[in-house]
């Protein structure tokens, strides 16, 4: 990346994103975003390579914040309902980008010019001490191992999240996310949400 710190980085951030959401990634060029931006092409390569690297930087940007959620893990009622917290997070990055621009972040990874799976998973040991306290008090149903069920989750969310861009954000991301890990994790009845809930943690 040449410098995203400079003062014109997030107005050519912001046009950017406005484009590829209403357009899609492949139909929108540097000239389209300049023009949005009402920048030179030289002012957008002062900040960013390509348009590549405004995905880049939108996705570091997003990356979590230990102290931004931390009222909420403090205030959750059981560690299940932490590691739902953990999920949202990713969630709200998700529906912030919408379908069409988390679809061109997919096409991005699988070309290899993105590692989202990879950041996607670094909250596995998180998943995993949650699940296993969360089995331990009985909110959590199922008798597999932590190890195996804990990350299967986070891959679970990873490819709802995938179909939920395909099928271009035609069902609530949330809602079906939710429901899988209920149904993954076996989550005690007394402990599971209606659909209204799912909105946020």
């Amino acid at each position: 990346m040449a410098d995203s710190n400079t003062k014109f980085a997030k107005t050519i951030i912001d046009a950017a994103v406005k484009l590829f959401k209403e357009r899609g990634y492949e139909n929108v060029s540097v000239n389209d975003i300049c023009k949005e931006a009402g920048i030179a092409r030289s002012t957008f390569y002062l900040n960013f390579a390509n348009k590549k690297e405004i995905v880049a930087k939108l996705l570091d940007d997003a990356r979590v914040n230990h102290e931004d959620f931390l009222g909420d893990v403090v205030e959750a009622d059981n560690d299940f309902e932490r590691m739902w917290i953990l999920c949202n997070r990713y969630l709200d990055v998700v529906l912030d980008f919408g379908p069409e621009l988390t679809a061109t972040v997919f096409e991005l990874e699988l070309m290899g010019e993105l590692n989202i799976i990879d950041l996607v998973h670094k909250v596995d040991e998180w998943m995993i001490k949650l699940c296993r306290n969360a089995q331990k008090a009985g909110v959590i149903l199922s008798p597999e191992p932590a190890e195996v069920i804990a990350p299967l989750s986070v891959s679970t969310a990873y490819y709802t999240t995938y179909e939920w861009a395909k099928r271009r954000g035609s069902f609530d991301l949330r809602q079906m996310t939710r429901q899988r890990a209920e149904a993954l994790f076996d989550i005690a009845p007394a402990h599971r949400v209606s659909s209204e809930k799912t909105d946020r943690p």
